[in-house]
């Protein structure tokens, strides 16, 4: 199980600025401390754009607002999701992919729900009494079987038939065309 590492803002500097000056790669010193490459990158990336800012982390709470603009952005200049996060300074994509697909699937207004911590516990409504499970023999147990392939067969040849009628009409319908 991995466990997320936090690395305080002299270490972030220290090896941005160590790529920077072009001393190093980000791929020798991702290897040298043992940290994923893409991190070092994002991390260069948000020097660049924002300075030592960048580096800090930025746990904070995006606005309703804030979450709208970025899902607008990425939507109509079609910002993949690192780029987006770069830009808005957003430090996780899976954040970003969770208002995106809030946004496509409810609207807007999902983005103004609030939704962090434990979510409350649903309330269980009483079930319906199961039949008790009859066992069956191998035989009964073969003879669904047979029954389900039968059945998942006509399904398919009809299924085929209808493409062909499908495809005859067309076929029809452009050469009468010519």
């Amino acid at each position: 199980m991995s466990r997320k590492i936090k690395y305080d803002v002299d270490f972030k500097l220290k090896v941005v600025q160590q790529i920077l000056k072009g001393k190093e790669s980000a791929d020798s010193i991702s290897f040298k401390h043992t940290i994923d490459d893409s991190l070092v990158k994002r991390w260069v990336h948000f020097y660049r754009l924002h300075g030592i800012d960048g580096l800090i982390p930025s746990n904070r709470h995006y606005s309703p607002e804030f979450k709208l603009e970025v899902v607008q952005t990425v939507k109509s200049k079609s910002l993949s999701l690192k780029k987006a996060c770069r830009q808005f300074r957003i430090s996780s994509d899976s954040t970003l992919k969770k208002w995106l697909i809030l946004f496509d699937s409810f609207g807007p207004e999902s983005l103004r729900v609030e939704r962090r911590g434990r979510g409350k516990p649903k309330i269980r409504t009483p079930a319906m009494p199961r039949k008790p499970k009859k066992t069956l023999t191998r035989e009964e147990e073969l003879l669904e079987e047979l029954a389900d392939l039968r059945a998942e067969n006509a399904y398919l040849k009809k299924l085929q038939a209808l493409i062909q009628s499908e495809s005859a009409k067309e076929e029809k319908r452009k050469s009468s065309k010519n």
